[in-house]
C-alpha cells in the first residue's frame, strides 16, 4: 500500500503502516466497518444544500449549522485562487481517480443513499435517548446555554 494513495481507507482504517503490508481491500473493510458505527456521516459537500443542513439540524436538535464566521486566510486563499486557477489537466485527473478509487468506492456507498431531489425526510429528528452522552456533550451544553438564557430573560 502506498501512503498517498486511497488515505481515506488507511486513516479510518488505522492501519496506514505500509511496512505492515495490509492490502487495499482489507483497509477498506475495515474503515467502512469503523465509520459505520457513527450515529451520523456528514458529507461535507452537501451542506450547500439548504434542504440538507435543515435535516442535518434537525437530527442533532440544534440550529445554525450555516452560520459561518471567516477563516482568518479565506480572503488571501480566494484571492490567490483568482490569481493563479489550478488547473488540472484530464491525465492527471484519471490518474488520481484510477489511484484513489479505493476511497472514491468508499464515498459513494457512504453517500449515494442520499436524495439527489433534495429531500431528506428520511433523516430522523432529534432524540436525546438515541446518543449515550458523555461528560462533556457540546450540543447540549449549548442548549442548556440557551434556555439558561431564555430563563433569565422572563425573570427580568
Amino acid at each position: 500500500m502506498e501512503c498517498a494513495v486511497n488515505c481515506y481507507s488507511q486513516w479510518f482504517s488505522g492501519l496506514a503502516c505500509p511496512t505492515w503490508n495490509i492490502s487495499a481491500m482489507e483497509q477498506y473493510a475495515v474503515a467502512k466497518a469503523r465509520v459505520l458505527r457513527f450515529n451520523m456521516i456528514v458529507v461535507i459537500e452537501k451542506l450547500r444544500d439548504p434542504n440538507y443542513v435543515q435535516a442535518v439540524e434537525r437530527f442533532f436538535g440544534v440550529p445554525g449549522l450555516t452560520e459561518k464566521g471567516i477563516p482568518y486566510c479565506e480572503r488571501a486563499s480566494k484571492l490567490a485562487n483568482t490569481k493563479f486557477p489550478f488547473v488540472v489537466r484530464n491525465e492527471t485527473r484519471e490518474s488520481l481517480t484510477r489511484l484513489n478509487e479505493i476511497d472514491i468506492q468508499l464515498y459513494h456507498e457512504l453517500s449515494d443513499c442520499l436524495n439527489e431531489e433534495g429531500s431528506y425526510n428520511n433523516f430522523p429528528e432529534w432524540d436525546g435517548n438515541r446518543f449515550a452522552l458523555n461528560s462533556f456533550n457540546k450540543t447540549e451544553k449549548k442548549r442548556a446555554v440557551w434556555n439558561n438564557s431564555r430563563t433569565h430573560e422572563s425573570e427580568q
